[in-house]
């Protein structure tokens, strides 16, 4: 059976493995219509991250699978790379690609609209190769910001850890320097900015943590402080929501925040959430472990008969 094949028979057993629909269950009034519901995009992965809008078209992967997709309603899922190198966040670049965190090669990297590698921007901190770049998040003023956790060095004994922490690192595209920004984690995970940029919060996976910094402008963080604290370790991907709301991953579901770190309601999820990703016109995209699935917005029927 030749590697065509394979994928092609991989393809079918996801597609054919990802349930239907199923209700939107949030005990947050007013967050979703009364009749959302999840609509699974593909599942069956091993490991399904990166949820990224540009307009109405989603990218995602499966990474552990080496799959990165793009789907959209017109065209449907499409895959964009069948090769992906553990690719787990597409973040756009502002000229038509991207910047990609990839676990496999442990490198910073970016990626042409076609899903091409064009260029590695960082693969080592002080002469020491990075960890396992785990999830990006690019600021107005053009850096990028990843987070580096020792995610599987213990599976995988050929690769060894050379940096002393886990980190979570500056990357500026314009003088091709790589700083850090913030250390003292426990498996560094998600990462984003607050809509004003004043405030970088992050997911520290090995804690029950989401943690948060006050960014200055030097492009410097201030001391960490705890923004939330959960029953439960294992937190993931977090995203503003447009009422400048944090939605953070946890095992229980997707936890909606307030300001002060309040939990304000639960989203229950089909699966454990990895990301999250607001699309245009109130499209709704989070990977779980083994998927991914959307929200669409509602559709008022078209009227039959008119002109």
């Amino acid at each position: 059976m030749n590697s065509l094949t394979l994928i092609i028979l991989k393809l079918s057993m996801v597609s054919a493995s990802a349930t239907p629909e199923a209700a939107v269950s949030c005990d947050l009034p007013g967050v979703f219509a009364p009749a959302a519901s999840w609509r699974a995009i593909s599942s069956g992965h091993h490991g399904c991250e990166g949820a990224q809008w540009v307009g109405d078209t989603l990218h995602y992967a499966a990474h552990h699978d080496g799959f990165a997709f793009k789907w959209s309603e017109a065209a449907g899922l499409v895959v964009w790379r069948r090769d992906s190198p553990e690719a787990t966040s597409f973040r756009p670049d502002g000229a038509g690609g991207f910047y990609v965190v990839e676990q496999t090669t442990r490198q910073l990297t970016r990626w042409n609209a076609q899903g091409e590698r064009v260029e590695v921007l960082a693969d080592a901190f002080e002469g020491n190769k990075l960890n396992r770049p785990n999830d990006c998040v690019v600021k107005s003023d053009g850096t990028i910001w990843f987070t580096d956790p020792d995610w599987l060095f213990s599976k995988r004994p050929d690769d060894k850890k050379e940096l002393p922490g886990q980190f979570v690192f500056r990357f500026d595209p314009k003088t091709k320097t790589l700083t850090k920004a913030a250390d003292g984690f426990d498996k560094p995970n998600g990462i984003v900015f607050s809509p004003d940029e004043k405030h970088l919060f992050i997911t520290d996976s090995g804690t029950p943590d989401v943690l948060r910094f006050a960014v200055h402008s030097d492009g410097t963080l201030g001391s960490r402080k705890t923004f939330a604290t959960f029953a439960e370790k294992g937190l993931d991907g977090l995203a503003f929501d447009p009422q400048g709301r944090l939605w953070c991953c946890t095992r229980a579901g997707i936890r909606i925040l307030g300001g002060d770190g309040t939990v304000l309601g639960l989203i229950k999820t089909p699966g454990k959430p990895t990301s999250i990703a607001f699309g245009p016109e109130g499209h709704l995209a989070v990977t779980m472990s083994d998927g991914c699935f959307v929200v669409l917005p509602e559709r008022k029927p078209s009227k039959i008969g008119t002109r």
